[in-house]
């Protein structure tokens, strides 16, 4: 099927889709107020509030107001980087899921967490929810997708057959379907009765690369995905045709459809976003950040902007229509994990192992991990406010030169079992000493000399 055949069928569902209330002018620029890397953003139907989610292991609940947004809410209880979120239709609740494998559940209303369903600690990347607000879909990266009853804060089915990771899942727009992507490169659709998958999964798609990532589009009979080999396509559910929009080098990593301007997004590994018109195929806007990777999109509710999560502390929105001769980089480069004009050893592997999670002054900044102030000396689990695994608030290890090394040696997993501490290892025993040697002096309060034995900068 030629493309503008296979893609002019949504026009007529187009021109229906209700239209959002939304404001034309005074949407933030960005969303400050993340301590790491954002992983995803989704905004509102009205575009008065949105959801981010980051490495941090939080979730920002916004008010679209001001500069730089107003953070309603911090959302704490994953306990590892926090990689999607999603608002449930017609409550004032959403859902999340990150590294940690579990689905959290939250009450936007009282700003607190309702259920972490934690029945697997392997990785989950995407969730969705039904267009009800009935059920959640988790993508889990053993193969299967599993679905939840968010009133009954329970899981109640598991898709299972992919022969690899599942990266994406999306319900179909009426909830009878669930849509699974997965690293085995195909697209399968599982009919849903109740939430419960009634019979075997239908082959959509067998791209052969990985599919990353999927969006249905208004009318309810077309699909779009991103795939690891940097395609953008289209399949037609009734007819299973393949379409392809764009095809280049890079992964896509996100997607995101405008039902009022009729546009689809896609987000890729390199920083472009490009935007196609959902009836035609054409291209009809292209944006390049060369900052990072464009992990989340989500337009506003007229189409006219678009905001965008990577690898800063915040989500940036690009104005679309009317759109601005030059559009001005409000990333920031390089980031504190990526500086380059570091001469200290010790200080690149603390930008390049520790930066994401921990500071180095009293205030920890809204990062994964508790502040490294003070660090050498202090008994593990202990920084006041800092919410510990069970691992570290039971530990008796007291943080000094050579447990700080062993922890590099051989792993938070080894020397801690059971922390939330990501795995970092360095086996060079010359970087260990650089990093530590660097920690000793960047992390003693003022006027405390480093230990004994210890040499410092001044060479005392």
């Amino acid at each position: 099927m030629a493309r503008s055949a296979c893609l002019a069928m949504t026009a007529a569902a187009l021109m229906m889709w209700p239209l959002a209330v939304a404001a034309e002018a005074g949407w933030p620029e960005r969303l400050v107020g993340h301590g790491g890397p954002v992983k995803a953003v989704t905004l509102s139907d009205d575009g008065e509030t949105a959801l981010t989610a980051s490495f941090d292991y939080s979730v920002l609940h916004w008010r679209l107001e001001g500069g730089e947004g107003q953070v309603l809410a911090r959302l704490i209880g994953h306990k590892a980087p926090v990689n999607d979120v999603a608002f449930v239709p017609g409550a004032r609740k959403a859902v999340s899921v990150g590294d940690d494998g579990a689905l959290a559940i939250w009450d936007l209303e009282r700003a607190r967490l309702l259920a972490l369903i934690e029945d697997s600690p392997v990785k989950v990347l995407d969730v969705a929810v039904s267009p009800d607000g009935r059920f959640a879909a988790a993508a889990r990266w053993d193969g299967t997708a599993r679905i939840f009853d968010i009133a009954g804060e329970r899981e109640i089915a598991r898709a299972e057959g992919h022969r690899g990771n599942v990266n994406a899942v999306a319900f179909s727009l009426d909830g009878g379907r669930l849509f699974t992507a997965s690293q085995d490169g195909t697209i399968r659709a599982w009919r849903l009765a109740d939430g419960v998958i009634a019979g075997a999964p239908r082959l959509v798609l067998d791209h052969g690369w990985g599919v990353n990532v999927l969006a249905p589009l208004p009318g309810a009979s077309l699909i779009a995905y991103g795939t690891l080999n940097g395609v953008v396509g289209v399949v037609d559910l009734r007819t299973l045709d393949n379409v392809t929009l764009s095809s280049n080098e890079h992964p896509i990593l996100s997607l995101a459809v405008s039902p009022r301007a009729g546009w689809l997004a896609a987000g890729s590994a390199d920083g472009h976003i490009r935007i196609f018109d959902i009836e035609t195929g054409n291209r009809v806007e292209d944006y390049n950040d060369i900052y990072g990777p464009v992990w989340g999109l989500s337009f506003t509710p007229d189409g006219r902007h678009l905001y965008r999560a990577g690898l800063d502390d915040f989500a940036i929105r690009w104005r679309i229509r009317p759109s601005e001769p030059v559009e001005p980089v409000r990333s920031v480069y390089p980031r504190r994990f990526q500086a380059h004009d570091a001469e200290d050893p010790g200080e690149i592997e603390f930008l390049r192992k520790c930066s994401v999670c921990h500071t180095l002054t009293p205030d920890d900044a809204n990062r994964a991990g508790p502040t490294l102030y003070g660090l050498f000396g202090r008994v593990a689990g202990t920084v006041e406010g800092y919410e510990y695994s069970k691992a570290l608030a039971k530990s008796d290890i007291i943080w000094t030169p050579e447990t700080v090394s062993l922890l590099f040696d051989h792993g938070p997993d080894v020397v801690t079992p059971g922390t939330k501490m990501p795995i970092q290892r360095l086996k060079s025993v010359e970087r260990r000493d650089a990093l530590i040697e660097f920690l000793l002096e960047a992390t003693a309060p003022d006027g405390i000399a480093s230990p004994p034995g210890v040499r410092r900068e001044d060479g005392e």
